[in-house]
């Protein structure tokens, strides 16, 4: 006599057979956790697909818009966030850890991946060896690039710290605009002259737009 076995929760198929075998809304149970008096858990995370088809724009979405949802308060909204937080860094490190760098054009059209529709200005560097091999990309900075808050030494603290012997800057301007600013120039130039006393090279600094980049080296901004 054959015996219907009950359907694996979420939880449990994953448990079972990973995370990949999981559906959208599967995904999104579990990471929700429980449902409240009103809405199961079932259903706030069929609203939540509802409303981000596939997950796509959840990255972008704010606290107070994730909170407008039915069934998704507070503290599932900070959840959300810190976990699409997650997967971007995730996502950052896959592209741009260990590989070997051969142009500026490379990291150019990687780093658009990246940062191109973010909503913030942010400041990172990529750190190489001596065989322009990829140590590790770290944000330096969010805002506007300022002398007098993005220092130097947070770059080259890093630098020291991972033995890097060149690196190359980059940062987004989220007008999507790839003009650099005075304050960008003026910036770039004071780590070269910084990096030719230490004796770790700035590469390259790299302004990431919507759908295109610009090399400050290539364009000729940093030809005294």
């Amino acid at each position: 006599m054959m015996v219907n076995k009950e359907p694996l929760q979420p939880r449990e198929q994953l448990m079972r057979y990973g995370a990949a075998s999981l559906t959208n809304e599967q995904l999104a149970i579990v990471i929700l956790r429980s449902g409240n008096h009103q809405y199961s858990v079932a259903e706030i995370a069929h609203k939540l697909l509802t409303h981000y088809p596939d997950f796509r724009d959840l990255e972008q979405a704010s606290l107070t818009q994730l909170e407008t949802l039915s069934g998704i308060g507070p503290v599932k909204a900070v959840e959300l966030q810190a976990i699409c937080e997650m997967s971007r860094r995730l996502q950052a490190q896959r592209t741009l850890r260990f590989g070997v760098v051969a142009s500026s054009q490379m990291v150019g059209y990687r780093m658009l991946e990246t940062l191109a529709g973010e909503t913030q200005e942010q400041l990172l560097a990529v750190f190489l060896d001596v065989k322009n091999q990829i140590i590790q990309t770290k944000q330096i900075y969010i805002g506007t690039l300022n002398s007098s808050v993005a220092h130097p030494r947070e770059v080259f603290k890093l630098a020291v710290q991972y033995s890097a012997a060149k690196f190359i800057l980059v940062h987004n301007h989220p007008s999507g605009q790839l003009s650099p600013s005075t304050q960008d120039i003026a910036f770039t130039k004071r780590i070269i002259a910084c990096g030719e006393f230490m004796g770790i090279a700035c590469l390259d600094h790299l302004i990431i737009g919507s759908q295109q980049y610009l090399s400050l080296r290539e364009e000729g901004y940093l030809v005294e």
